[in-house]
C-alpha cells in the first residue's frame, strides 16, 4: 500500500487488534475473540509480541480448532470486523474494497460487505486457496474441503476483479471457473529496489558460498531442509574435501529437529548456522554469496505459487539453487535464466547439481548480471501500478 498515493489512491486498513499497534486514520481494528486463547496460551503473545509460529497451541484443542472454525481460525474476527468495515463505508464513502488472503476470511468478509453496500470488491488472493494450499490439513478432510471448494467458489462468482501471484494459479481458476476468466489478473510478488544496492560477488576461489535467508518448518510445517542435509552427508562421505570446497549460510531461525540434523554438517564446517538476523543483515549475508538457496515443500501435485524470497534472490542477482517440487518455480528459475532446479525430495539430483554448480563456479561461469529494465516489472512501485490499473478499471466502470 505504500505507492498507492503515487496513483491517485489512499488505503484504510482494517486488521485484528490481536497483536497490538495502534489505531490511527490509515489503520482500523477489530477485536478477535481467539486474541484471548492465543493470550492464555502463547507468551510470546503476553510479552507484545506477534507468534513465531504457529505450533504453540495444544495438539487436540488445535485439532478441534480446524475442524470447527472453518475456513481458518480467524473467522471469529469476521463479525466484529463487519460492524467495523461498515462503520467505517458509511462514513467514509470508499471508491471500492479489497480484501487479501491469506487468511482465507479476509475474503469472506469481503463478501458480505459486497453484498451489504454493492461497492466494486477486489479479491487478491494471491497464492492458490484450495488447488495448492498453504494449510496442508485441508487437503486431508473432505468435509474442509468440499466446504472451503464452496465458499472458493462464492468469492470467485461475486468478486468484480481476483488477483493471484502466478500464471499458474490464474490458469488453474480460469478453467475451474470460465465466467470469471476475465476477471483475473496476474500481479507478481517483487521486491523494493532500495534494499538490494548493486553488489559484486565474491572472487571466485573456494570455497563456493551459498546462502539461505529465513527459516524451513517454522514458515510452513512441509518445508523442509533434510534432504539436502542427506545430499550434503553422502557427499562428504565420499569426499571429504567438500567441507573446504562448499560453504553454506542458513541465516533464520531452526526447529530444533532442523538443528540436530545440521549436526553433523555443523562439525564439518560445511554449514554454518547464523541465525535469526536483521533484514539488513541478511540480504548483507546474500550480497556475501555465489549462489542463494531457495527450498519450497514438496507436493503430489504440480506447484503453484513462487515464494516471495524468489523476488528478493533475482535482485541480489545471484543464481539461485532452488530446491522444490515440479511446478512453478521450475519454470520461472527456466524462463526467465535465474539459476538451477532440483526436485527437493530426490537427494541424488540434489547432490548431482550441486556438483555441477560447483564445476560452473570452478570455471568462472557462475556471474550474473541483470539488465534493469529486465527487474523493472518486479519492483513494488510498477506492482502498485498494475494494481492500482485494476482499480482503475472497476471505478471508471
Amino acid at each position: 500500500m505504500r505507492y498507492l498515493p503515487d496513483f491517485g489512491y489512499s488505503a484504510q486498513v482494517l486488521t485484528t487488534s490481536a497483536f497490538g499497534g495502534r489505531e490511527d486514520e490509515g489503520v482500523l481494528r477489530a477485536w478477535e475473540p481467539l486474541a484471548a486463547y492465543r493470550w492464555l496460551f502463547n507468551k510470546e503473545v503476553r510479552g507484545g509480541r506477534a507468534p513465531s509460529t504457529n505450533r504453540t497451541r495444544p495438539g487436540l484443542l488445535r485439532r478441534l480448532g480446524r475442524l470447527c472454525l472453518v475456513p481458518d481460525l480467524q473467522v471469529t474476527w469476521i463479525p466484529f470486523a463487519f460492524w467495523r468495515a461498515l462503520r467505517a463505508l458509511r462514513r467514509g464513502k470508499p471508491d471500492l474494497i479489497y480484501s487479501s488472503y491469506p487468511p482465507a476470511s479476509a475474503h469472506l468478509l469481503g463478501l458480505l460487505l459486497k453484498r451489504q453496500t454493492d461497492l466494486p470488491w477486489v479479491a487478491d488472493f494471491r497464492d492458490s486457496w484450495i488447488y495448492d494450499p498453504l494449510d496442508p490439513e485441508l487437503q486431508e478432510s473432505p468435509y474442509r474441503w468440499a466446504l472451503e471448494t464452496r465458499l472458493e467458489e462464492a468469492v470467485l462468482r461475486s468478486a468484480d476483479a481476483i488477483v493471484v501471484a502466478t500464471e499458474a494459479v490464474a490458469e488453474h481458476l480460469r478453467l475451474t471457473y470460465p465466467e470469471a476468466a476475465e476477471r483475473i489478473y496476474v500481479i507478481t510478488n517483487g521486491f523494493e529496489p532500495g534494499d538490494f544496492p548493486r553488489s559484486d560477488p565474491p572472487p571466485v576461489g573456494d570455497p563456493l558460498r551459498i546462502a539461505h535467508t529465513g527459516s524451513f518448518s517454522i514458515s510452513h510445517p512441509q518445508r523442509t531442509p533434510q534432504p539436502l542435509f542427506l545430499a550434503l552427508k553422502d557427499m562428504l562421505a565420499d569426499d571429504p574435501s567438500w567441507a573446504q570446497r562448499l560453504h553454506f549460510d542458513l541465516v533464520g531461525a531452526l526447529s530444533e529437529e532442523e538443528q540436530r540434523a545440521a549436526q553433523e554438517l555443523v562439525e564439518a564446517g560445511l554449514l554454518h548456522l547464523e541465525g535469526p538476523q536483521a533484514r539488513a543483515e541478511a540480504i548483507a549475508y546474500q550480497q556475501r554469496a555465489h549462489v542463494l538457496l531457495l527450498v519450497d515443500h514438496a507436493r503430489p501435485w504440480v506447484s503453484s505459487n513462487v515464494p516471495g524470497k524468489f523476488y528478493e534472490y533475482l535482485a541480489a542477482e545471484r543464481p539461485v539453487l532452488a530446491l522444490g517440487s515440479e511446478g512453478m518455480v521450475q519454470r520461472m528459475v527456466r524462463e526467465l535464466q535465474a539459476g538451477v532446479f532440483a526436485r527437493i525430495d530426490d537427494p541424488v539430483a540434489i547432490r548431482k547439481t550441486i556438483e555441477e554448480l560447483y564445476d560452473r563456479f570452478c570455471r568462472g561461469e557462475l556471474a550474473v548480471r541483470r539488465d534493469p529494465h529486465f527487474l523493472q516489472p518486479y519492483h513494488r512501485r510498477e506492482l502498485t501500478r498494475s494494481l492500482a490499473q485494476v482499480f482503475d478499471h472497476l471505478v471508471q466502470s
